[in-house]
């Protein structure tokens, strides 16, 4: 068969694919059900943030801000849906939609991180072009290790640790990339979103006037910052790192890349609630704007689909992801170490 031959057939494949899920329906916009999401995080996110203003117990005003971390993550998860267009296909309804979620009740440029997502879905797990891989402090293949300065070799030989670690400064991080990006890089609606943006903080400061004691303020921005940086990190960590890298000239068709370079994490009410159904990460990157309930049911025709053509297919247990992902980490850092490392 020949090359363009063979390109054609690989090209059908996720035609027919896609054919097969647009007949069951699953593709289109569940706008009842994120409704309730949308008002579900509100609720969320006033509750957490009104706790202050009523309570003033340290264990409490704490209590508070582990809550409105993951009131937050969950509005993050939204956000995210909403920038694909999973829950609303009009145009300027999902525009105010990506501004109130995104820049009022998180605190970041949704055009940032849209920026950034959208780099990511077209290059997953590509070694140079994949935004999610651009840690100066990790190596995701031993090869890599001699292309860093040298000075980042000992934190890379704990790679480990310093990872985890990151995840609690994640939160700081997107909002310099935030300010960054409205400071400097060409926005849409720049000055709407710094209005927005200007509000979140606003109103957070009002959170902490209210607390009163200084110190335990700062406590509950710590504690709040560092647990959202941390749940919302760990709900990206395990869904393609350890999984094969892409690099210049070994590109494949859409399916197949989309497909080796992704990991599933096994579906379970929780764990999807956990996840915002970013567990069925191999369906989220078939179908960018599949609405998150219907990943479930899109899960198993993947599967078999991916079955009948012989394409790996990778989904494990919610500890399970951790862990070879972490085992991953370990062994291509081990040269850094003065082991030998893996190429793989």
């Amino acid at each position: 068969m020949s090359s363009s031959a063979t390109t054609t057939r690989l090209a059908s494949d996720y035609a027919e694919l896609r054919r097969i899920v647009r007949a069951q329906g699953l593709l289109e916009p569940q706008t009842a059900y994120y409704i309730v999401k949308l008002v579900t995080v509100v609720a969320m996110l006033a509750a957490a943030a009104a706790i202050p203003f009523f309570a003033s117990h340290p264990v409490i005003i704490l209590a508070a801000a582990v809550f409105l971390a993951f009131a937050s993550t969950q509005a993050g998860l939204l956000s995210h849906d909403i920038i694909h267009r999973q829950a609303f296909r009009g145009r300027r309804l999902n525009e105010v939609l990506r501004l109130l979620v995104g820049n009022l009740l998180l605190g970041l440029s949704h055009s940032w991180w849209a920026l950034k997502h959208n780099a990511h879905h077209a290059n997953p797990n590509h070694e140079d072009k994949d935004p999610d891989l651009g840690i100066p402090f990790v190596v995701f293949a031993a090869d890599q290790i001699q292309k860093r300065p040298r000075w980042t070799h000992p934190l890379i030989a704990i790679q480990t640790v310093v990872l985890p670690t990151l995840f609690l400064v994640q939160a700081l991080s997107m909002r310099g990339q935030t300010v960054h990006h409205l400071a400097v890089q060409d926005a849409p609606r720049r000055f709407l979103q710094v209005v927005l943006f200007a509000a979140h903080f606003a109103i957070y400061a009002l959170i902490l006037v209210a607390i009163g004691n200084w110190w335990l303020a700062l406590g509950f921005v710590a504690v709040h910052q560092g647990l959202f940086g941390v749940y919302n990190a760990s709900v990206f960590a395990s869904n393609h790192k350890g999984m094969p890298l892409l690099r210049e000239g070994e590109r494949m068709d859409f399916l197949r890349e989309q497909v080796l370079t992704s990991r599933d994490v096994n579906g379970h009410p929780l764990t999807d609630f956990w996840y915002g159904g970013l567990n069925y990460q191999i369906e989220h990157h078939l179908f960018p704007t599949m609405p998150r309930n219907n990943l479930p049911q899109a899960q198993k025709i993947v599967r078999e689909f991916c079955a009948e053509r012989g394409i790996a297919y990778e989904s494990t247990s919610l500890f399970g992801a951790y862990r070879d992902t972490w085992r991953h980490l370990h062994r291509e850092s081990a040269s850094a170490r003065g082991g030998v490392g893996s190429t793989g």
